[in-house]
């Protein structure tokens, strides 16, 4: 499209707002708008939301996320020698965010384990996480029982403790979004953007730098395949 997408951001009282997005404008929701962007934390009140909005591209903070950490295992993944395949990842409180078990399916990504606080006594997460490919904090408050480590068995730890995650995508994807109009965000488009992250980060950084003036193209070049994949 030849003008920059205007987006509508909406949060919650919980929620900080970005300011700025490169390769997107911010406009308030009375304005004229392309897509939506449901920031806020409330991420059940956000999926009713969603249904609201059915003439414009609508992309969660959820959803964004997921897309952001999935990125970073892959590159991690890629760095240690690991095939998503033949990965073990363990997902802490993975109800708090639905849609990254889903998307590391998608990725293909072979032994995924889901973690709750209940299973504590029963399901210690020290023994949960031994010899696993990496653990993923969704709601970055940390792990305390898988503290940075050089103990032998112990895997890296992958927190959402970034407020990028959710924003390096986001372009990118809405541009593919506009361009094919009509077309939802499945499961198979989020993928491809976390191979987007993965594909674009450099060798000294864990994800692309947000102000990365080509992020954009290669999200929407990728993001765009799966779409017209399906067509």
């Amino acid at each position: 499209m030849e003008h920059t997408p205007r987006v509508a951001i909406i949060g919650d009282a919980d929620t900080e707002l970005p300011e700025k997005i490169p390769g997107l404008d911010i406009v308030p929701l009375t304005s004229h708008y392309d897509a939506i962007y449901l920031g806020g934390i409330d991420q059940a009140h956000a999926r009713r939301r969603k249904a609201e909005f059915t003439d414009v591209p609508c992309l969660t903070r959820e959803e964004m996320t997921a897309v952001g950490l999935t990125g970073r295992l892959l590159v991690l993944l890629s760095r240690t020698g690991r095939t998503p395949a033949s990965a073990r990842v363990v997902i802490v409180e993975s109800t708090a965010i639905p849609t990254l078990c889903t998307l590391l399916l998608a990725a293909g990504i072979g032994d995924i384990v889901s973690w709750e606080p209940t299973d504590a006594l029963s399901y210690p997460l020290r023994q949960i996480t031994y010899h696993s490919d990496a653990v993923i904090d969704p709601l970055g408050g940390g792990v305390p029982v898988v503290l940075p480590s050089t103990e032998t068995g112990q895997p890296p730890l992958i927190a959402a403790d970034d407020p990028a995650y959710p924003l390096l995508a986001l372009p990118g994807l809405v541009r593919a979004l506009l361009a094919y109009p009509g077309t939802r965000p499945e499961f198979d488009v989020l993928r491809a953007c976390a191979f987007a992250l993965a594909a674009h980060t450099p060798a000294h950084r864990w994800l692309p730098d947000q102000d990365d003036p080509e992020l954009c193209d290669t999200v929407f070049t990728m993001a765009s395949r799966a779409i017209t994949s399906f067509r």
